[in-house]
């Protein structure tokens, strides 16, 4: 590993569009060295009822949520944290999407260089049946607590992409 320093992050969101749907929660660590430094978690009011599926799934509900800051205070608390930083996240194309998207409503620079665990598990380990992130985490006996949570998945992936660092030398 480098001295370039990342964020691996994750995101939950009211459902999988940008352009309609709202984040939820946003759980971040942040890699020097690599070695997990620092941590960052926010629940965040979409200011609309989360669905009943997304509760089913995440355990987030609208009571939750309630009074929690909005992504117009979160946001750029979160790209503060990500300041200098590569971002990491397993399927960065979902997450950069809605970062992107609310970025761009905030007036916000959000120009990081991406990196995605998905596209690496599926270069790495091609034969594996799916490249979910559980999935990967199995097959490389790294710890998944918290599955469908953001600093869960934020952890795991941290953790996920350490591991296909060391592999790819």
């Amino acid at each position: 590993m480098n001295n370039k320093k990342y964020v691996v992050f994750d995101i939950e969101t009211t459902g999988f569009s940008p352009n309609l749907h709202r984040i939820t929660e946003i759980g971040a660590v942040k890699i020097e060295a690599g070695i997990i430094t620092e941590e960052f978690h926010r629940l965040i009011d979409p200011e609309v009822p989360v669905p009943w599926r997304i509760t089913e799934i995440t355990g987030i509900t609208d009571e939750l949520l309630a009074g929690q800051p909005t992504i117009e205070d979160i946001l750029p608390l979160f790209l503060e944290f990500c300041s200098d930083c590569a971002l990491v996240a397993h399927n960065a194309r979902f997450d950069m999407g809605f970062i992107k998207s609310n970025a761009a409503i905030q007036g916000l620079e959000c120009n990081c260089e991406v990196v995605d665990t998905l596209s690496l598990a599926r270069r790495i380990f091609p034969k594996l049946e799916n490249h979910q992130l559980n999935t990967v985490a199995n097959h490389i006996d790294v710890e998944h607590l918290d599955h469908h949570r953001a600093m869960g998945d934020a952890r795991t992936t941290a953790h996920i992409f350490l591991r296909c660092c060391e592999l790819l030398g």
